[in-house]
């Protein structure tokens, strides 16, 4: 059962990505209340998550026993998925379908770096992660180079 709420929780911000990506700007309110959905039954998996798994019990424990990373983790994919459903919610109508989609890839890959087990599962999500950023940079004019290669050809 562990296995498969992390799927969903990783997997059903994707669905809802593509699915408000699909549809584009043609349902203006029903996108909002989509992702405010999504937003939230992610986080409540996570929360289903984190008491299942008894991960409250050993996040402030010290010695072997310690598993505060994955009971911070899985908390921090529930609080996102609160701010994230009120963002959506808030601002309906003054965000197109982009915002929405960026906004469940964000989710998924944050998602997927609180609660992976595997290490492609990590690697994919953090490299989805950091595209989401670059690209909502990009949409707020901020141009980050950090690929950026010299031409040193043209020497004056």
């Amino acid at each position: 059962m562990d296995t498969w709420l992390r799927v969903v929780a990783i997997g059903l911000p994707l669905a809802g990505a593509l699915i408000i990506w699909r549809l584009g700007d043609r349902f203006v309110a029903a996108r909002s209340w989509l992702a405010a959905a999504i937003f939230a039954i992610v986080g409540l998996l996570a929360l289903v998550l984190f008491v299942f798994n008894r991960l409250n019990a050993c996040t402030f424990a010290s010695g072997s026993q310690n598993c505060a990373f994955d009971g911070l983790a899985t908390l921090s994919v529930v609080v996102l998925g609160a701010l994230l459903a009120w963002a959506s919610i808030a601002a309906r109508r003054t965000q197109d379908s982009t915002d929405y989609v960026l906004m469940l890839l964000f989710m998924a890959a944050w998602a997927g770096v609180g609660l992976a087990r595997e290490l492609f599962t990590l690697i994919v999500s953090l490299n989805v992660l950091i595209f989401v950023a670059n690209r909502w940079l990009n949409r707020r004019g901020i141009k980050l180079r950090y690929l950026f290669v010299r031409d040193d050809y043209k020497d004056e």
